[in-house]
């Protein structure tokens, strides 16, 4: 299962044409492929719109996700379109293979993530 932050598109005039919103952060929506959700610095999350909301893929991904959201709120995860920055210290994405457990921030996000 992969996880992955990237860039949320504010200015995407198509962005509201395919969303379903559900509660007040969760939108369902066309992701990438391998790419089951998002978290945006915005405090959305984007869950992939193939995934079933109440399964326990989506949520063990939004619980995930949440993690992301935290460790931004608290400062220590940021990013643009060419770096993730982790605690000061930044990672350029195209060295990286985002999502992997082996990541600092992902590493973190995993072990916190509650099982469904």
């Amino acid at each position: 299962m992969t996880f992955q932050l990237s860039k949320p598109d504010f200015h995407n005039s198509d962005q509201n044409k395919e969303e379903l919103q559900f509660g007040e952060n969760i939108i369902q929506k066309d992701l990438d492929t391998d790419i089951i959700a998002e978290a945006n610095k915005n405090g959305t999350i984007y869950l992939d719109k193939d995934i079933d909301l109440n399964s326990d893929k989506a949520k063990e991904a939004i619980s995930h996700e949440k993690q992301h959201l935290a460790q931004m709120n608290r400062g220590d995860l940021d990013y643009d379109d060419d770096h993730v920055y982790w605690k000061g210290k930044k990672y350029p994405r195209q060295e990286m293979n985002e999502g992997s457990k082996r990541l600092p921030w992902e590493k973190e996000a995993y072990s916190k993530t509650k099982k469904a």
